[in-house]
């Protein structure tokens, strides 16, 4: 079972990866074909991606939630879901795909450096609180990524199209809109996870919130998107601006997902 979920997990890697270059291919030459064949793949990746959750699942015997190699197995599961399902319903152009790709890459990389075996899940993760927090903490991460790939585009756009105008590029406006509505809708998850991982707390801990470090950088990383919707509600901050801050609000996610247990030792109880 191990070794199957291993190879699965690479067959998702490289599938990921041929995706990107056809994108690449793709959008460096405007063809349309290439695009379509990479979104196919990046669907064959996320079945094969898919498989690899479900064997760890099957190895452990519960959801793949409880270390940095499962979390991360989830959340890029996640992440390219929700692209691939915006995707399909045109409400995200296969460009932004260029960035959301790589990063996928990172994390399932940065996970896979952590990997440990399937252990069973101690009673503290025994809770549905915990399952919602997990749901909502990758659903908020996947629309801050997409966000994300498309306010690095913006930023792109005049230079990608002075280096070659035969490049199909999103105009600045409709890139703009994207970005701000995946924050929106990241930021509404974003807030459900913190109140079910207050929920979850008060149940295992006796209170709600203790302000350690993993859920000081969670509180920050809400309340920096708070700061990006109101400065573009009324302070006017966007296009350039808004893009800037898009992308400083993914890395303070990521600080707020990985960077604190690089310093600080995780508040959450061991499996």
């Amino acid at each position: 079972m191990v070794q199957a979920e291993i190879i699965c997990f690479w067959i998702t890697i490289f599938t990921y990866a041929c995706a990107f270059c056809l994108h690449l291919f793709g959008f460096i030459n405007a063809k349309t074909r290439s695009a379509k064949f990479a979104a196919w793949l990046l669907w064959a990746g996320l079945g094969f991606h898919t498989a690899t959750a479900v064997l760890r699942w099957i190895s452990a015997s519960h959801p793949p939630v409880t270390d940095t190699y499962e979390l991360n197995l989830t959340g890029t599961w996640f992440a390219v879901l929700i692209f691939l399902v915006f995707t399909k319903i045109r409400k995200v152009d296969n460009s932004i795909a260029l960035v959301v790709t790589p990063i996928v890459f990172l994390v399932l990389g940065q996970g896979l450096m952590s990997r440990s075996e399937a252990v069973p899940m101690g009673p503290a993760y025994q809770s549905p609180w915990l399952v919602v927090h997990v749901i909502f903490a990758w659903l908020a991460f996947g629309c801050y990524l997409i966000s994300t790939g498309a306010a690095v585009l913006l930023l792109l756009r005049r230079n990608l199209l002075f280096w070659k105008p035969g490049i199909s590029v999103q105009p600045a406006e409709v890139l703009d809109l994207v970005s701000y509505r995946f924050i929106v809708l990241g930021f509404i998850n974003h807030a459900v996870m913190l109140v079910s991982g207050a929920i979850w707390a008060k149940n295992l801990w006796g209170h709600y919130w203790s302000w350690d470090a993993l859920e000081t950088w969670s509180l920050i990383s809400f309340l920096f998107y708070a700061f990006y919707l109101h400065v573009r509600a009324f302070r006017g901050w966007k296009m350039r601006r808004a893009a800037w801050l898009t992308i400083a609000g993914l890395i303070v996610v990521a600080i707020s997902y990985w960077g604190v247990d690089l310093f600080a030792p995780s508040p959450h109880p061991g499996p």
